[in-house]
Formats: C-alpha cells, structure tokens, sequence
C-alpha cells in the first residue's frame, strides 16, 4: 500500500520551499521527512556539477532504475539522457540489462555500475576496468552517484512515488533547480 503523500496545497511555507525547488512528485515525498529533502536534493543536484560528464552521469542514473525497477527514475531520466545527447539506443541497451554496448567505456561503466549493486552485501566493488577510463575521482562520484539513486529507487518504490500525471519537462526542472542551489549556496 504507498504512503499518502502531501498535497501541493497543504505544504507548510518550509515544505513549499523544498518542492519548489524540485516541483514534482519526489518531492512530495521528501517533505515528509522534516529535514532531510533540501540536503537531498543539494546532493542529488550535485551531480550535475561534479566530475562526470552529463552523459556518465545519465546512465549510472538509468542503470540503477532498470536494476531496482524504479520507474519514476527511468521516467525522468530517459528525456535528459536524450537531452545530453545519449543515443536512444544506449539508452535501450542500458534499460534492457544489455552488457556490451560496442564501446569498452560505457561496457566498463556499466560493468561498474552492475558490480556496485551485485556487491551491495559484501565486499566493494572491483575498479580495475574502469581505471582505464575514469580516474579515480571519477569513479568516487560513479560509486556516491550509485548509491544515491539506490537510496531514491527505496524511497520511491517504499512510499509509490508515481510519475506526475501532467507534463514535466524534467531536463527544465533539473536546470532551474540546480541554478536555484547555485544561487542561495553563492548569496551568504
């Protein structure tokens, strides 16, 4: 049974501030947890700033959703993979488990990605494949970006986090919200 969420209506001033910043449904979700939905989506935001090209970080991002089934990732994720230019059909390999893409760099990337999550229980993963193309900043972002979108797919399966009914343009949404971060983290 999901969890109720918030309507938009009902938020508090602090809970309206964290969803617009990210006005869709995750966010719902996240101002039920008193404190921690602007720090999340800070980190989650992050990303977008970090290390990784645009392209690396969408298909981590897309790994996960196919491996934990998280639709609401997979659904907002596709349209800015296809925005920073990952061809549609990565984009369906990634999806459909696929393990070979036809280029050693994606292949190691996802290989990674696959071993985060089968290792989840044990011990790290192994970063030998990847120390060909990434370096190791690099792959300390793949591994936080991993485990972060794990953390989302929990947090939206548990509480039937569903994508919006309207549409959302997620690639303008992500934008607008990691300039709005930008803009209260440079102000102080």
């Amino acid at each position: 049974m999901a969890i109720s969420l918030p309507n938009v209506a009902d938020l508090d001033p602090a809970q309206r501030e964290v969803y617009d910043l990210f006005p869709a449904n995750l966010s719902r979700g996240l101002v039920m947890t008193k404190a921690s939905g602007k720090p999340y989506l800070g980190l989650g935001l992050s990303f977008r700033a970090g290390a990784l090209s645009p392209e690396v970080r969408e298909l981590v991002i897309l790994r996960v959703g196919a491996v934990t089934n998280a639709q609401y990732e997979i659904h907002h994720h596709v349209p800015e993979a296809r925005t920073v230019g990952v061809p549609g059909s990565v984009i369906n390999a990634v999806l459909s488990g696929a393990a070979v893409f036809g280029d050693r760099r994606i292949d190691a990337l996802i290989a990674f990605v696959d071993d985060l999550l089968t290792r989840i229980k044990g011990a790290g993963a192994d970063t030998t494949g990847m120390q060909e193309f990434f370096s190791d900043n690099e792959i300390a972002e793949i591994t936080l970006l991993t485990g972060h979108y794990v953390m989302t797919a929990m947090f939206i399966k548990t509480l039937g986090v569903v994508p919006e009914t309207d549409a959302v343009d997620g690639p303008s949404i992500l934008a607008g919200a990691t300039a709005k971060l930008h803009a209260e983290q440079t102000k102080d």
